[in-house]
């Protein structure tokens, strides 16, 4: 029991949406002249020991980061751009990335070592420059994330602000087009709702928890059905006013009362509503234009 649930824990944690890197460019630069003054100016590892070339074996090893970081930031996103998609870009996804990006960075250091000091690569070294590029990898590591998400909140902070702008300046007897929305589950379960009785729809594994107006005493009410997000999109296609807001979640634009801003994107107060819908970073751009549009 204990270890379902800390798979369940684990598995929810992988599946967080993370924020992609405002600057590309600066996750190759400043990292790579961070490990260069690192190893030059510190000397750990042995390299203090050096007697001669202690300088280009120390700049072989930042450009070889600067190198493998651009492959992971520029190359492979163009090669696999459904994988690296921000919208479906996860905190799991960061951490097998970031993995993966210091293991490559391990193996062609480790090669460039053994041709610097003339031997033949072998597993003891390599395991030795695979420690020396884990650790000296947690420094700038840190420090990026910490800089990327201190730049994203004060981002998000200041348009949170801008939407709230727009979102007063509506008028109160505006009203979305009426339409007539039908979501159809499995086992013949449907939802009818007036479009504009429509809050927000939230994916829960193979289903999708809708909520809504009931249009008996007009208070939220919620029904669960199995069907999925892309589903339900289609579904209420019909209103341009609902739209796709985070990969698991569908929300009312017209139902939207407050604009909250943090690292990872948007989170949006509805009218009637106690929980707060995220609108991630991928989404936010549009959600923004769509709410200023619809002002």
């Amino acid at each position: 029991m204990k270890g379902r649930s800390l798979k369940n824990i684990i598995t929810r944690w992988a599946r967080e949406s993370y924020p992609s890197l405002i600057s590309p460019w600066k996750a190759v630069v400043v990292p790579s002249v961070i490990i260069f003054l690192i190893l030059y100016l510190l000397e750990p590892f042995g390299i203090a020991r050096i007697e001669s070339g202690k300088l280009w074996m120390t700049l072989g090893s930042a450009c070889i980061s600067a190198g493998v970081s651009s492959l992971f930031v520029w190359l492979l996103p163009w090669l696999f751009p459904v994988y690296y998609d921000e919208r479906a870009w996860t905190l799991g996804k960061e951490v097998l990335n970031t993995l993966a990006l210091l293991l490559c960075i391990a193996v062609c250091v480790w090669l460039y070592v053994a041709g610097i000091i003339g031997m033949m690569p072998s597993a003891g070294l390599f395991f030795i420059v695979l420690l020396w590029v884990l650790i000296l990898g947690v420094f700038p590591t840190v420090l990026f994330v910490m800089w990327n998400r201190n730049i994203l909140l004060a981002r998000n902070l200041r348009e949170a602000q801008e939407i709230n702008l727009r979102l007063s300046e509506r008028h109160e007897a505006e009203q979305p087009p009426s339409s007539l929305l039908l979501f159809s589950g499995g086992m013949k379960e449907t939802l009818e709702i007036d479009a504009r009785s429509f809050l927000y729809a939230e994916a829960e594994g193979n289903y999708v928890r809708l909520h809504y107006l009931s249009p008996k005493d007009h208070r939220p009410a919620s029904k669960l059905l199995r069907l999925t997000m892309k589903q339900a999109e289609a579904s209420a296609s019909s209103a341009s006013y609902i739209v796709r807001c985070h990969r698991a979640f569908l929300v009312n634009l017209h139902r939207i009362t407050e604009v909250e801003g943090n690292s990872q994107g948007y989170r949006l107060r509805l009218e009637g509503c106690t929980e707060e819908v995220p609108v991630s970073r991928g989404y936010g751009k549009e959600v923004k234009l769509l709410i200023e549009g619809n002002k």
